[in-house]
């Protein structure tokens, strides 16, 4: 799988946390169950997607020093 960021142009320098922060409070309001939750037999997905989201992080940091 691909994933494709597209960090507006407009974004001004240093506000590199905040716009990661966008990021994840709209992945955390997508969420169907608590965040502290993990349903029996995912933790491995979960963690697969903690790799992702670090890896998002590192990419928005490249473009946008927080």
């Amino acid at each position: 799988m691909k994933i494709k960021l597209t960090i507006p142009d407009e974004l001004p320098h240093g506000h590199g946390a905040s716009f990661k922060k966008g990021i994840a409070d709209a992945l955390i309001e997508s969420a169907r169950s608590g965040l502290s939750h993990t349903p029996e037999g995912h933790n491995e997905s979960r963690e697969k997607g903690q790799v992702v989201g670090k890896e998002i992080a590192k990419r928005v940091s490249e473009i946008v020093k927080p």
